[in-house]
């Protein structure tokens, strides 16, 4: 190495795949066979061929190499001396990033199923929203056309399916197939299957619990992920945590539906209209909204996330009693919290006549799941409230359902059913479940997930007696 001898990177700062890698060098042994080479990894001079080269034959300079066959890693750059393999210089190590491929428009699904109309009512579902672009994608316009499906539907050019409901429903739901052409070359065909509901049947609905992991923010391209999730699910309502305030509304456009959040990282995403909105309680976030579901019935919904200091289940793993830990559970800031919701909850839970539902991050197992003899306060507290556990009805045996919602992404965690959905009034479950979709890879490599939450997500498909 020559100590007056200098070579760097000068362009990109930050190069991928395909760039081409410009240099600056000097050097006090000037020669016209002097020349610059990049080998990759650990790989020296001498030891097999340069990936890229080319001579420098001047004291100073700059040059760019036709490094464009360069893939994902780490290269060296080195200024060596007359043809051969003497290192005047070297750079630091410099390393080449994966292109994030190009991806077409494209809409948000390839098929899905709408809520279920009344017969005779008026169906609209607007598609252009499901239509993304992603970033680095030159503008367009998407139009839409109908390619087949069930005569008393169609699309028109901005991408609103519409239709009446037939007076009499038949065996299966209403079908469109509907192709989508965007102006900047992409296209793409999406089928909506609309149900049509029988004069007089009840309501029935599924909604789902999700804590979004601040804000989603561990995970790339966050609203396609939770506009895919609803629709590819079928959900009709989700309840959120840890929005950040910014996340439920723009989820409601996209999907055309009714929206409720609150600067306290809760709030609600619904099919049905929202109504009667509670403001954040005071002690904890959560909020409450009344669903108008068909046929002039109402559900009273609450979400909420308790605190989630001192978690129980490692004051287990770290050898503390049983008893020691609901001694601790019971003077912890969560269950103080649940205490102040079952108080905000009160009336609600007075009204008989119209149900409730509780989809809530609790920060703490239940007292039906585990064999470690602890009776967690919180859900203690909620269960001689009146409100039953869905999941546990639904699945009585907590070895075979453990319906596990912490963590997907933390194997290493204690894994424990801390997210849940619990109810009063009038409804029967008909399924309930946690959901998770996809293998997601754990923490830290979560951003290519398709899952967007380090939860998994309890849901519970209700029908209105």
């Amino acid at each position: 190495m020559s100590p007056l001898s200098t070579v760097r990177l000068v362009a990109p700062g930050s190069p991928r795949e395909g760039d081409r890698l410009a240099f600056h060098w000097t050097t006090d042994a000037p020669d016209p066979k002097n020349w610059i080479g990049v080998y990759d990894g650990d790989r020296a001079p001498g030891t097999g061929s340069s990936l890229a080269w080319s001579y420098v034959t001047t004291a100073a300079g700059d040059i760019t190499l036709d490094t464009s066959g360069l893939g994902e890693g780490t290269y060296t750059a080195y200024l060596l001396a007359k043809d051969g393999y003497g290192i005047l210089a070297r750079t630091a190590p410099i390393t080449i990033t994966a292109r994030p491929p190009v991806v077409a428009p494209h809409a948000v699904v390839d098929s899905f199923t709408t809520g279920a109309y009344a017969a005779g009512a008026a169906v609209s579902v607007p598609l252009a929203p499901l239509w993304v672009r992603p970033p680095g994608n030159p503008a367009g316009t998407p139009s839409f056309r109908r390619l087949s499906g069930d005569a008393w539907l169609a699309v028109g050019a901005d991408g609103t399916v519409t239709g009446t409901a037939p007076a009499r429903p038949g065996p299966h739901p209403g079908r469109i197939v509907v192709a989508v052409k965007d102006s900047a070359g992409a296209g793409d065909t999406v089928t909506v299957q609309v149900p049509v509901r029988a004069a007089g049947s009840r309501p029935r609905l599924t909604i789902a619990s999700l804590n979004l992991w601040d804000a989603g923010t561990h995970v790339d391209g966050l609203p396609e992920k939770l506009a895919r999730l609803v629709l590819g699910q079928g959900l009709d309502v989700l309840a959120l945590q840890e929005t950040g305030g910014t996340v439920a509304k723009p989820l409601a456009d996209t999907l055309g539906w009714h929206a409720y959040d609150t600067p306290a990282g809760v709030g609600v995403v619904s099919r049905f209209p929202l109504t009667d909105a509670a403001a954040p309680v005071a002690d904890l976030p959560a909020v409450a909204a009344t669903l108008q579901l068909p046929g002039g019935r109402r559900l009273r919904l609450w979400t909420a996330q308790l605190d989630e200091a001192a978690y129980g289940p490692y004051a287990l793993r770290d050898g503390r009693t049983p008893a020691e830990v609901e001694a601790a559970e019971r003077a912890s800031l969560r269950h103080r919290q649940a205490t102040a919701l079952l108080a905000a909850m009160k009336g609600d839970l007075a009204a008989r006549s119209t149900p409730l539902v509780l989809a809530a991050g609790l920060a703490s197992p239940s007292h039906l799941d585990r064999s470690s003899k602890v009776r967690w306060p919180v859900t203690v507290a909620l269960a001689a409230s009146g409100l039953h556990d869905a999941f546990r009805e639904a699945h009585p045996s907590p070895s075979r359902e453990p319906g596990t919602t912490w963590s997907p992404v933390r194997p290493a965690e204690p894994q424990d059913r801390i997210d849940q959905i619990q109810y009063a009034g009038p409804l029967r479950v008909e399924a309930a479940y946690a959901l998770c979709t996809g293998w997601p890879k754990p923490v830290p490599d979560t951003a290519a997930n398709g899952w967007p939450s380090d939860h998994a997500a309890p849901a519970v498909t209700f029908t209105a007696r």
